[in-house]
């Protein structure tokens, strides 16, 4: 009578051990990419009180995301409202979803993160020490971004 449960055991044990062991998501950087453009310019109505301008509401956006190591603007060739080249080392990428919202796990370190365009590449952050659209993921955290292309909004 024991050699069935030793039997079950045996293959219960090997059913066990071909099993990938799941990794569980521990860290990275999650959030949402906007787009917004038009005339985003206080108007004085008839009446004089202040109304928007005819700007398109903020909409999610499906972009490319690209992460580089944390970026300087002198690492960095610029255009008019683009960036035309990173100098640094891209360490990741990302799709956003149609509403723009994205989640990517990301060792610990400090990140540059920039939108593909059609002729270049957009990111319009930068901190005191001129590190563009900076992002700093922590070990065991998700760090939220959101990004606002707004290179053809008029404030």
């Amino acid at each position: 009578m024991k050699m069935p449960q030793i039997w079950l055991g045996v293959v219960l044990l090997l059913v066990v051990a071909s099993c990938k062991p799941i990794k569980p998501i521990t860290q990275g950087l999650r959030g949402q990419v906007f787009w917004v453009e038009g005339n985003l310019m206080p108007q004085v109505s008839e009446d004089g009180s202040a109304a928007p301008g005819e700007a398109q509401a903020k909409r999610g956006a499906k972009r490319i995301l690209r992460i580089h190591a944390l970026t300087t603007l002198d690492q960095v060739s610029l255009g008019d409202f683009l960036i035309g080249s990173i100098q640094t080392e891209q360490v990741a990428e990302v799709e956003t979803e149609s509403d723009g919202s994205f989640h990517i796990e990301l060792p610990a370190g400090r990140y540059s993160v920039f939108t593909v365009e059609e002729e270049g590449y957009f990111a319009n952050i930068f901190d005191q020490q001129n590190h563009i659209n900076p992002v700093e993921v922590n070990v065991g955290e998700w760090s939220f971004l959101e990004i606002v292309i707004n290179y053809r909004a008029v404030y």
